[in-house]
């Protein structure tokens, strides 16, 4: 998506903007990079099985409580247990700190690797991770990516909205929902894996007009937001145009989670094709 990835090139990272106050580096979901940069394929593929056991009780704890996000550390031990050792990988105090991180019942699933798993729609057999299509580790990619764009944002609303908002809570996490398509919850649990590029990468330029609007309504109830996008964008705009009003959007929010943060934000992506459908 040109126009987020185009704000993260230009984000100003002087470490001078960014928050006295910021919080340490952390995910609600792991880093797509972990998949793809691990130590060794036999790292990569121990984190990709995890995950993948993993990713349905994760989004569930979520969905139930009120969680933190994880810092890379503890997502990689995580991710890197050994299900045969996971007793004497996470013992005592550790083993504590797991259940406490990502609760008791995830710790439990990690332990009893099934055969095979489910994401979304798609079945997944344990044991053939290492003959995995591409297309299918890009949509598990895609995925992770998704999820944290998602919290993220809720995150960064919640730092920069004016406390006489947040106490409207379900008010402005409508206002988030909305900027996705589908059953306005923030997560993505089972539901079939898109066919298509949609919300804020859709192709057709009426429904990213309409996309790329209800971003700039939630961000413009943000401290700091640009004055020269206080204009709601109608739905005759053209394509230049809505492409300029998310690049300005994107940019704003880019800078602003790098400020509040430490660092740059994960960012939407457009689904992955099969090299047939190119």
């Amino acid at each position: 998506m040109s126009a987020w990835h185009a704000a993260l090139k230009d984000v100003n990272k002087d470490a001078k903007r960014v928050h006295p106050n910021a919080p340490k580096i952390a995910y609600f979901f792991p880093h797509p990079a972990l998949f793809v940069r691990g130590k060794s394929s036999d790292r990569r593929q121990r984190y990709l099985r995890n995950w993948l056991v993993s990713r349905a009780g994760w989004i569930t704890h979520l969905s139930a409580s009120d969680s933190s996000p994880i810092t890379p550390c503890s997502w990689q031990d995580f991710l890197n247990t050994i299900p045969e050792q996971i007793s004497s990988t996470f013992s005592g105090d550790r083993l504590h700190e797991a259940a406490n991180l990502f609760g008791p019942e995830l710790i439990r699933v990690q332990h009893d690797i099934p055969s095979q798993v489910q994401f979304r729609d798609i079945s997944i057999s344990l044991a053939d991770l290492a003959s995995m299509d591409q297309l299918t580790k890009s949509k598990i990619l895609w995925d992770l990516y998704e999820h944290n764009f998602r919290f993220e944002l809720v995150t960064l609303s919640c730092a920069l909205m004016p406390s006489s908002l947040l106490n409207e809570e379900s008010e402005w996490l409508d206002l988030v929902r909305q900027i996705f398509p589908g059953d306005s919850e923030l997560t993505m649990c089972a539901e079939p894996f898109p066919g298509e590029n949609r919300g804020l990468g859709s192709s057709d330029l009426q429904s990213k007009c309409e996309y790329v609007e209800r971003l700039r309504s939630l961000l413009a109830l943000w401290l700091g937001f640009p004055p020269d996008l206080v204009e709601p964008l109608p739905p005759s705009a053209s394509s230049a145009r809505v492409w300029a009003v998310e690049r300005k959007l994107a940019a704003f929010y880019v800078q602003c989670f790098f400020d509040n943060f430490g660092r740059p934000p994960i960012l939407p992506h457009f689904i992955p094709v099969s090299s047939h459908d190119c």
